[in-house]
C-alpha cells in the first residue's frame, strides 16, 4: 500500500509530565471530584457584540460558517477563520489560513499560546478569551442500571457516578478493565447520555485490521490510493462526525501509526491515505484497552503524549469476582432477556446450587463468561429451573464436579478394534471443538481476541471453525 508519511515526522514525544494534573483516575473510594476544563468566549467588539459562549470542547472552531462553535456575522471573518485547541495543558491559537488575519493585541499569529483574558482579533471582531475550571463533585450512582450496565455493587455503583458526570462534557474517556467486563457498553453508556447522543457511534476494534491496513480503516483512502482501492472509503473518524467513536483495545495500535492518530485528534483533521486535501472532523473519543496503558507508557511501547491526551478521564472497571454480590441479578437479567428476544427456554430462574457453584466460581471472562453459560444452561434446562446439572460441563469440571458435557459428553465413544491413529485423531477433533468452542464463547465470538490468546494466526481459527462446522451467529 501507498501511504503517506509526511506525518510521520512530527516532533519527539513532547514532555507530557505537567499533563497528569488534567488526568482523572477513577479507582474505588478515591472518587469526589472530577475538574473540566472549559472556556469562555465573550465577544467584546463587533457585529456580534455581547454574545458569550462556554464550550469545553479540546477544539473550538471560530468562523462564518454555521459548521463553527462561534459562527460570527462579521463579513470581514474567513468561513473557517481559527481555532482554539487544548493541547496539554494550555491552550493553543491556530489562525486556518484566513483572508485577514488572527490577532491577539498588536501581533499577528500564526500559532500562538493563550492566556488569561487574551483579547483576539479577527476581522472587525475582537474576542476575549477567559479559560475556566469547573469542579463536578461525584457521587456513586443510586440504582442499579447505568444505559446498559447491570449490577448494584458498590464498586459498580462508583463507576456509574463518574460517568454520569462525564457523559455531558467533552472529556476523552479511557477504558480499563479485563475481557469481558463491560467496556463497550461503557462506551454506549456515554454517548447515550451525551449532548452526542443523537449522532453516530462508531465502535472501531484496534485490533481487528492487520498493520498495513489500520491507516486506511482509521483515515480512510482515495480511490486509486494502492492495489485493491477501487472506491473511496471514509475512515472512522468521518464516519463518526458528530457523534462518538469508541477505539477498542487501544494498546494494539502500533507505534508506527500513533503519531498520525495524536495529530488527528489534536487538529480535529485527518487525510485520507491518497489524499491531497484534510477533512475537519468532529468527534468525542473513548477508547478501551485490557492492558495497563501506563506501564505500557513506561515501557516505549505507548506514546506518553498520545496517552494524556486520550486519558482525560481514567475509567477502571472491576472484575466480575470482585462484584460477586452482582452474580444472581446479572444471571436472571441475562436470563429475562433471552426469553424477550424471543428465545424458547423454559427455565425462569437457578437453584440456589447453581447460583452457589457459580458465585464461587473465578470468572476469567468476566460478566461475557457469564452471559454465555447462561445462554448454554438454558439452551440445555428442560424444567423452569436451571440447576447444577445444566450448567456446562467445563465450569463444573473447573470447579472439581463431574464432567458433564450435555452437548455430546466428555469422551469421545472409540469402536472395538480402532487403531491407534484413527483413535487419536478422533480424540483431537474432539479436543479441538471443545477448546474452540470454549475461547469464542469467552470472548463473545471476537476472532482477533480468540487468535491472540491461542497464539494461531485469525486464518487458522476460521480454518478450525470451518472444520468444525462452527458458524458465528447472527448479530
Amino acid at each position: 500500500m501507498s501511504q503517506d508519511h509526511s506525518i510521520e515526522s512530527l516532533p519527539p514525544e513532547r514532555d507530557a509530565v505537567d499533563d497528569r494534573e488534567h488526568t482523572v483516575e477513577v479507582r474505588v473510594g478515591e472518587i469526589g471530584a472530577i475538574q473540566i476544563e472549559k472556556c469562555e468566549l465573550v465577544v467584546t467588539e463587533g457585529p456580534d457584540q455581547g454574545r458569550t459562549l462556554v464550550l469545553d470542547k479540546s477544539i473550538v472552531r471560530i468562523g462564518t460558517n454555521e459548521k463553527n462553535d462561534l459562527a460570527l456575522g462579521d463579513n470581514t471573518v474567513s468561513r473557517f477563520h481559527c481555532e482554539i485547541r487544548l493541547v496539554g495543558d494550555e491552550y493553543l491559537l491556530v489562525d486556518r489560513s484566513s483572508t485577514n488575519g488572527t490577532w491577539i493585541g498588536p501581533l499577528r499569529v500564526v500559532e500562538a499560546a493563550l492566556y488569561p483574558d487574551a483579547e483576539i482579533s479577527v476581522g472587525n471582531t475582537t474576542l476575549r478569551f477567559v479559560p475556566l475550571v469547573e469542579h463536578v463533585e461525584v457521587l456513586p450512582f443510586a440504582g442499579s442500571r447505568y444505559g446498559d450496565m447491570v449490577g448494584s455493587a458498590p464498586r459498580m455503583r462508583e463507576v456509574y457516578g463518574v460517568l454520569d458526570k462525564v457523559a455531558p462534557s467533552e472529556l476523552s474517556v479511557v477504558v480499563e478493565g479485563e475481557t469481558g467486563t463491560g467496556k463497550e457498553l461503557v462506551a454506549r453508556a456515554l454517548h447515550q447520555h451525551s449532548r452526542r447522543s443523537a449522532g453516530p457511534l462508531v465502535i472501531f476494534d484496534c485490533s481487528a485490521f492487520p498493520e498495513n491496513l489500520l491507516e486506511s480503516e482509521l483515515f480512510g483512502h482515495e480511490k486509486g490510493a494502492f492495489s485493491g482501492a477501487h472506491r473511496t472509503h471514509k475512515g472512522v473518524f468521518e464516519r463518526a462526525e458528530g457523534g462518538t467513536v469508541f477505539f477498542d483495545e487501544l494498546g494494539e495500535m502500533t507505534l508506527a501509526l500513533q503519531p498520525k492518530f495524536l495529530r488527528a485528534l489534536e487538529s480535529g483533521e485527518v487525510r485520507r491515505v491518497g489524499g491531497e486535501r484534510t477533512i475537519k472532523t468532529d468527534v468525542r473519543v473513548v477508547a478501551a484497552t485490557n492492558r495497563d496503558l501506563s506501564q505500557m507508557v513506561e515501557e516505549g511501547r505507548f506514546r506518553r503524549d498520545l496517552y494524556y491526551r486520550l486519558a482525560k478521564v481514567r475509567v477502571q472497571l472491576p472484575p466480575l469476582r470482585a462484584r460477586v454480590s452482582d452474580l444472581d441479578l446479572l444471571a436472571h437479567f441475562f436470563l429475562e432477556a433471552l426469553r424477550e428476544r424471543g428465545g424458547r427456554p423454559l427455565a425462569r430462574r437457578f437453584s440456589e446450587d447453581a447460583l452457589g457453584l457459580m458465585r464461587t466460581y473465578d470468572w476469567p471472562g468476566n460478566v461475557r463468561e457469564l452471559r454465555n453459560v447462561v445462554e448454554r444452561a438454558s439452551a440445555f434446562c428442560e424444567a423452569e429451573e436451571i440447576g447444577v446439572e445444566d450448567l456446562p460441563g467445563d465450569l463444573q469440571a473447573r470447579m472439581g464436579r463431574p464432567l458433564r458435557d450435555a452437548r455430546a459428553g466428555s469422551s469421545v465413544d472409540i469402536e472395538p478394534g480402532t487403531g491407534l491413529k484413527e483413535a487419536k485423531e478422533l480424540m483431537v477433533a474432539r479436543f479441538e471443538r471443545d477448546y474452540l468452542m470454549d475461547m469464542l464463547e469467552r470472548h463473545d465470538m471476537n476472532i482477533s481476541q480468540v487468535a491472540r490468546e491461542a497464539g494461531i494466526d485469525r486464518r487458522h481459527v476460521y480454518r478450525l471453525m470451518k472444520k468444525h462446522d462452527i458458524t458465528l451467529p447472527d448479530r
